[in-house]
């Protein structure tokens, strides 16, 4: 039997944080897991609020809380730097805004690995998220999606999670979505901290899940769904997540040793979604995306290569 270390990183989001933490309170059957409740904190939570979060933890049998205030800010930092707090088998991933709707959800996750030796990862479905037939044809052409659930797109992007609620049978998979997202801890022994992801790491979960999956199978369980509020306090702003955008799947390309056809396919998507935000006259997004297309086509940007070699 694995025990589990639940890892959420926060900032400034205390409402949408308790949510969090009473419904992994709700757990039911897992009397024989043992459960670490680690907070990794980019903002500032008050001590009364923390107190009352050893309360909660109190309501399961084998759970314990731990605070890390971080130093750094980005969630980059907060998902690898609390991989040296762990000290369970199993390290499970959630947003601070997210809310575990199943009072099994452990209980299944536990049960998942248990199936097979060779699973590393396990991922869930955040309920909710769809798409329509236009919109699977759009993402398809401008290369946000593949044709398959567990597959990236061209360009590197994760816009197939949006099938996953189509989905009621357990597969394989490129993708999980980082908000309800775990990992055996030993599968993550490569994480670096990459000096290009800070502040609003776009595609954080596609790294950790292209370095876990050299030591095992990555598998998505419909029945691990959550809610995912996505809460808009403390996001950054649009312009940094475009440029985000950009910077990351360039690298997520590399670390994949991609071909030039997922280049190609990374200035389309760029190029869509430029116009796309133009058109919306989102302009602070537009002028970001332009900025990644620059980093893109700037045959000098490789400075960090180094991170990306075996």
């Amino acid at each position: 039997m694995f025990d589990v270390s639940i890892i959420i990183p926060t900032r400034n989001r205390v409402p949408d944080l308790t949510r969090c933490l009473e419904s992994i309170a709700a757990q039911r059957q897992i009397d024989d897991t043992a459960l670490e409740w680690i907070i990794v904190d980019d903002g500032d939570i008050p001590q009364e609020v923390l107190n009352y979060y050893r309360e909660i933890a109190q309501r399961l049998k084998r759970a314990e809380l731990v605070y890390y205030k971080k130093t750094r800010p980005g969630v980059w930092l907060s998902r690898y730097e609390a991989l040296t707090l762990a000290h369970h088998d199993v390290v499970l991933y959630l947003d601070d805004d997210a809310e575990l709707d199943d009072p099994l959800y452990i209980r299944k996750l536990m049960n998942t690995y248990l199936q097979d030796e060779s699973i590393v990862g396990v991922g869930g479905v955040a309920k909710g998220l769809h798409t329509t037939p236009l919109g699977r044809l759009l993402g398809v052409l401008t290369c946000q999606m593949s044709t398959s659930p567990g597959k990236l797109s061209p360009s590197s992007l994760a816009g197939s999670l949006l099938y996953w609620n189509e989905t009621d049978t357990m597969f394989e998979t490129e993708i999980f979505h980082g908000c309800n997202m775990s990992f055996k801890r030993e599968s993550l022994r490569d994480m670096l901290p990459y000096p290009w992801m800070t502040s609003y790491a776009v595609g954080d979960d596609l790294y950790m899940c292209a370095l876990a999956s050299k030591y095992g199978k990555l598998v998505i369980n419909p029945q691990l769904k959550i809610l995912h509020h996505e809460s808009p306090r403390s996001r950054d702003r649009a312009g940094k997540v475009a440029m985000a955008t950009a910077v990351n799947h360039y690298y997520l390309l590399n670390m994949r040793k991609a071909g030039a056809s997922g280049y190609l396919a990374l200035m389309w998507t760029l190029l869509y979604l430029t116009g796309k935000e133009t058109l919306k006259r989102n302009m602070g997004a537009a002028l970001g995306y332009i900025k990644g297309i620059g980093f893109v086509l700037n045959p000098f940007k490789n400075k960090y290569r180094e991170y990306l070699t075996d």
